[in-house]
């Protein structure tokens, strides 16, 4: 019968299920979840989330605006992934500053560290599993123990075809540098695609943790911005405990779309957005308020879950983007410009423009006028 014979493969095949852990790691390392959007243009000057949920960008001014950063569908054959995180550059850099850097990182949270056992005798290695591709070129991943200012970096090589990678790294039991147990950032997962000289003017340190010393961390890497020719793309990021050989590998651990997009709501949450599956003309509800004076409303954003803290806001402007209607009346404003009220288990925004017009007490809805009109909280690392 059919099940038996399934019921036997199951029970005679290899399992590679190598881990202690039941989730993975590192949240949306498949590049599936892009609540943002699916390309965001211009970084490379600031620290910022892009497209891909979860996944920083950091830099300074010297790399300002230098690239794009898109959701991809080229993945690697046959190995179930569906999207990748596309790196294009836009703006070459041919006289690189020696404070000059730029990385993508996930931030963990101090409380799902726990399993490291970081600054003690029972430390555990890691092992960094990636599929990389682009424009033929070095560059580094690192650990980075930010509580702790401690670091160890390997050098990776990639080629114009996809390739999977297995980085492992040295364990920490240098006493005292445990890491707390809460929900700030603690440690990070980074990938280095830029330097100057000083990051890379030492040794890289690549054998053992240490203090960090900014010239030991990336020596050896190519620059992301020498040629608006540069591609980079990279999906199937784990963090796996212990260490691997090549084909030894635990493999990805794939979730379904519901679970992979509440782990990412937990540090981001779109409220609304104008270019939803769900807008007819550019127009989306999201909400009900009420004035609580002529020219101000306040309305409750409905977060779907508890975030990691309390969110910040993050809207697009422009004229005309949203509207509030009152009884027949619909009345156009810019900006969702303030937070009345916020906790990680909810927010109370508030509209203060002249352009809408309304009794105190009287209530109203809200919807997007525009298809670029989006409403997000923020709580990331």
């Amino acid at each position: 019968m059919t099940i038996n014979r399934d019921v036997a493969n199951i029970v005679s095949r290899p399992q590679k299920i190598n881990r202690i852990h039941a989730y993975p790691i590192l949240c949306n390392g498949d590049m599936r979840i892009a609540q943002r959007g699916t390309t965001t243009t211009g970084h490379g000057g600031d620290s910022a989330y892009g497209a891909i949920d979860r996944w920083r960008m950091s830099g300074n001014s010297n790399t300002a605006g230098r690239f794009t950063q898109s959701q991809s569908t080229d993945v690697p054959d046959g190995q179930g992934f569906k999207h990748s995180m596309k790196w294009d550059c836009t703006t070459a850099d041919t006289s690189i500053a020696s404070n000059e850097f730029m990385q993508m990182y996930q931030s963990l949270e101090g409380q799902d560290c726990g399993l490291f056992n970081k600054g003690t005798a029972d430390c555990t290695t890691w092992s960094v599993v990636f599929w990389a591709k682009g424009t033929a070129a070095t560059y580094a991943c690192e650990l980075y123990d930010s509580e702790n200012d401690r670091q160890v970096s390997k050098l990776f090589t990639i080629t114009t075809s996809w390739q999977k990678f297995v980085l492992n790294f040295p364990a920490d039991t240098s006493t005292d540098d445990d890491i707390t147990y809460d929900n700030n950032g603690r440690f990070n997962f980074q990938f280095q695609l830029h330097a100057g000289s000083d990051f890379t003017s030492g040794t890289l340190n690549d054998s053992a943790w240490a203090d960090r010393t900014d010239a030991n961390r990336f020596p050896g890497i190519s620059s992301f911005f020498s040629s608006t020719d540069n591609e980079f793309y990279i999906t199937g990021c784990q963090l796996e405990l212990g260490t691997f050989a090549q084909g030894t590998e635990p493999p990805f651990q794939f979730e379904d779309q519901a679970m992979s997009l509440k782990r990412c709501q937990r540090y981001a949450q779109v409220i609304v957005d104008g270019s939803g599956q769900s807008v007819v003309s550019d127009r989306a509800a999201f909400g009900n308020g009420h004035y609580n004076a002529s020219n101000k409303i306040v309305f409750d954003a409905r977060m779907s879950m508890s975030m990691r803290g309390t969110p910040s806001v993050e809207v697009t402007t422009g004229s005309n983007y949203w509207g509030a209607i009152t009884g027949n009346t619909t009345d156009l404003f810019d900006n969702i410009d303030g937070v009345e009220f916020a906790h990680q288990e909810g927010c109370l925004l508030q509209v203060t423009d002249d352009n809408v017009s309304g009794t105190v007490g009287d209530t109203c809805s809200l919807r997007t006028n525009n298809a670029s009109a989006k409403l997000v909280l923020s709580a990331d690392l």
